[in-house]
């Protein structure tokens, strides 16, 4: 599934090709689809282009790039694309069309609701599995519930047997699993309810060591997958580096990682007194002002929750917008694609909040 994200004045759009019947891309456009992403469609080129407005709403790929998710937003996730299942019947459109990818799965960080995109040629059988290996690496590990339906649902995607039809059924299963015990407890004699807690209690310690034991280890093979994958994307920048600064070489794919030079930390200094200057001293480092998701706070009004990301790459660091409302500028530039190279002297607007990369 191809896609690209484009700016028409203060609207950001994300842009596919419709290449379905027609049918079902009529019954979302002349409909109130609760909890879809708002689509047009756009004649371009002898094709039809789907676009989809994503103004002010982040991506569930980045949205916790620096929380984990807990359980109350893992069964806000499952339920809500349960409600697109039954949206989808609502309107005759085929369930398949729901985008499961993290990257296309929307957050409005307003109200913490999920939005969906629904796309009349998607037909990517590994979604589910993306979307339940992004999960296990982003779960709040202290909630055994949130752990015991990560680990379902990726048990189950593993096996083929989910989809989105059935992912409710899973945190479904887990919450009538709860209210049985607690039903027992509420009903039994007074004298009996601390054996049925300890044996409840028992009876989840063994599982959940089992469970958290194959957690760490399913973690680990995806944490690692996702490793050989961005090493082997910088293969080719070998040659365009001299010996003196690589800091480590991958002898089997021949890639280097740079870190940045220690006592030489970037720093971005504000030209606004009100804000203050900020060390850029890990990465990615998230810029925005809801302060239980960014590294760099900024109180003013013009700044979007999650604004904008600093990350860097052999040794270079890079700006990237996060869908934000009123931009991102490098040297009074508005970012429009993705990302943006950044240089020591480059002036960094953020909204309204100046900045000088030094």
């Amino acid at each position: 599934m191809k896609a690209e994200c484009i700016r028409d004045l203060n609207r950001k759009y994300l842009v596919m090709t419709d290449e379905s019947d027609g049918y079902q891309t009529e019954m979302l456009i002349r409909n109130r689809a609760e909890g879809f992403i708002p689509v047009k469609k756009i004649a371009w080129d002898n094709e039809i282009r789907l676009h989809y407005d994503i103004t002010g709403k982040q991506s569930l790929d980045k949205g916790f790039v620096k929380r984990k998710i807990s359980y109350e937003e893992l069964s806000e996730l499952l339920y809500s694309i349960s409600s697109q299942v039954k949206e989808c019947r609502r309107l005759f459109l085929d369930v398949s069309g729901i985008v499961l990818s993290p990257e296309y799965i929307y957050m409005d960080l307003s109200n913490d609701r999920f939005y969906w995109i629904f796309y009349p040629c998607n037909r990517d059988p590994h979604e589910v599995m993306e979307l339940a290996e992004y999960l296990l690496e982003h779960i709040d590990n202290s909630n055994h519930a949130a752990v015991r339906t990560v680990y379902e649902l990726y048990r189950r995607a593993k096996e083929g047997s989910i989809d989105a039809e059935n992912l409710y059924e899973i945190l479904k299963a887990e919450k009538e699993e709860e209210e049985i015990i607690n039903t027992e407890v509420s009903e039994s004699p007074q004298t009996d309810k601390k054996d049925i807690i300890r044996e409840k209690e028992m009876r989840k310690s063994k599982l959940e060591r089992k469970i958290d034991s194959l957690f760490d280890i399913m973690k680990s093979k995806i944490a690692e997958s996702r490793k050989t994958e961005k090493d082997f994307k910088y293969e080719n920048y070998e040659a365009d580096l001299n010996e003196e600064e690589n800091d480590t070489c991958d002898s089997e794919f021949g890639t280097v990682l740079i870190s940045l030079p220690e006592g030489n930390s970037r720093k971005l200094i504000s030209r606004d007194n009100s804000i203050p200057d900020a060390k850029l001293e890990f990465f990615p480092c998230v810029l925005g002002s809801r302060q239980d998701c960014v590294d760099i706070l900024l109180n003013d009004r013009s700044v979007s929750r999650m604004h904008a990301q600093i990350d860097e790459a052999q040794g270079k660091l890079f700006l990237y917008d996060l869908n934000s409302t009123n931009g991102t500028f490098v040297n009074g530039q508005r970012i429009i694609a993705e990302e943006r190279e950044i240089m020591e002297g480059d002036e960094i607007q953020i909204g309204n909040v100046r900045f000088v990369l030094a």
